[in-house]
């Protein structure tokens, strides 16, 4: 969890029940049990249609081990498929061949985090670790209580 993950628990919109699309398209708040059953009726469709291995799990980065371990038992129990995947293959594995030629490593940082607050200035490019990687921004809070500077390119709106 990061360092503001407990905030959203209230924030004004998150979601707090389900929500279907009706007749016209427009989505409104259904009931759990009508949205699980909706759910389990079109997982069951496909498998009926092009069998079990049409079904197939992908996982999220952040996930602890714990509940990387239930999705697994969940697609090999529960659905019956081999296909599990996630984000990580695709996502990481270019930034782990950059990593590897201009580091020498393939994840993790060149440097120990210890060494953010006491760099003069630092550039982020095409990164936002506020969003991905809550829990370092308080190396670059105590950068910035030094008046250090901190140059951020943002790629994207």
């Amino acid at each position: 969890m990061g360092w503001t993950a407990a905030e959203l628990l209230s924030h004004p919109d998150r979601l707090t029940s389900p929500l279907m699309r009706n007749a016209a398209g427009d989505l409104e708040a259904a009931s759990w049990d009508e949205a699980l059953g909706y759910i389990v009726d079109k997982i069951i469709g496909i498998q009926t249609r092009y069998g079990r291995d049409a079904m197939g799990i992908f996982g999220g980065g952040g996930l602890t081990n714990e509940k990387a371990y239930t999705l697994g038992k969940f697609a090999r129990i529960a659905l019956k498929t081999p296909h599990i995947d996630y984000n990580g293959r695709f996502c990481m594995s270019s930034a782990a061949a950059a990593g590897i030629k201009s580091f020498g490593i393939d994840r993790g940082l060149p440097f120990p985090l210890e060494d953010i607050p006491g760099a003069g200035a630092i550039l982020l490019t095409g990164g936002n670790p506020a969003e991905t990687m809550p829990p370092i921004m308080q190396y670059f809070d105590e950068q910035m209580i030094y008046k250090a500077k901190l140059g951020i390119v943002r790629p994207r709106k």
